[in-house]
């Protein structure tokens, strides 16, 4: 099959053209700016992650950053109905509202996808991306992903950052530490992403593992993982923690005989060990 990747120069970029080439598929890794420039020629699917914000950097929320990972969105989903015979476009559990962050083991439907206040406007920019998807005159899938995790990923991030903190012998994390993420592994990510390349009807979905970790059990996960004991977590109470609690439903995953079942001791090795 006839991929196009955007965006292919981070994390998830990265991974997913490296993952689809490995099973055979002609895959496009494109990094220019898509505001500026899109190839001349047809794909199959395209998935596109190009975009201005991600991880910490996402804590800024600036309004003009949003405007225009939108308006990346809206170029990006013109062309591909010119040019591709469908979407698979990477959404977030960020489009997910508040109330159900605000919770220990309050798993997200994808049917509360949008519905309500956003925590902040990075989710928004997903709710208006997947409310222009659904218009498109062609097939367009949404993975919402919660917090993936996988090698080569940006500092910007929590999980990488905890990893460097307790090689260089300081295990600690922002906030108090009891902050909740449904963690998944990339390569459980790209495996929901591989069943939809032929699907033809619209697939709405959750890439989680239904399964909620603090930030001290990451931590302490991380800290067991590298030297096969456990240790007290620092707290840095002065840094954000962003939303409270993040746990995605996995019913409708598991409904199309789904699952992303890495633990997060045998993905961290997959990391560490490498």
């Amino acid at each position: 099959m006839k991929i196009l990747v955007t965006g292919s120069n981070g994390f998830l970029g990265k991974n997913t053209v490296k993952y689809f080439s490995n099973r055979g598929h002609d895959v496009t890794a494109w990094s220019e700016d898509v505001l500026h420039s899109l190839p001349n020629e047809n794909y199959d699917v395209i998935i596109p992650y190009a975009c201005r914000i991600g991880g910490r950097k996402g804590m800024d929320n600036k309004s003009l950053t949003i405007v225009r990972n939108i308006e990346i969105d809206r170029v990006t989903f013109a062309w591909a109905e010119q040019h591709c015979k469908k979407i698979i476009y990477p959404s977030s559990c960020a489009g997910y509202p508040a109330r159900l962050q605000e919770t220990l083991n309050t798993p997200m439907h994808e049917e509360d996808f949008g519905d309500g206040k956003m925590f902040d406007l990075y989710g928004l920019s997903k709710v208006v991306a997947e409310t222009m998807l659904k218009k498109l005159s062609i097939t367009g899938h949404s993975v919402r992903l919660f917090s993936i995790y996988g090698p080569n990923q940006s500092l910007d991030y929590p999980m990488p950052s905890i990893i460097q903190r307790t090689q260089q012998g300081e295990c600690s994390v922002w906030g108090s530490g009891s902050q909740t993420r449904d963690w998944v592994h990339i390569d459980d990510a790209l495996k929901v992403m591989e069943y939809l390349l032929d699907k033809e009807d619209p697939i709405r979905v959750n890439v989680a593992t239904g399964k909620e970790t603090t930030f001290k059990q990451l931590a302490q996960t991380v800290y067991k993982v590298m030297h096969s004991e456990t240790v007290k977590v620092k707290t840095q109470t002065d840094q954000p923690e962003g939303p409270v609690h993040r746990l995605g439903s996995t019913k409708r995953l598991n409904n199309l005989g789904l699952y992303c079942d890495i633990s997060l001791e045998e993905g961290l090795r997959k990391i560490i060990q490498c």
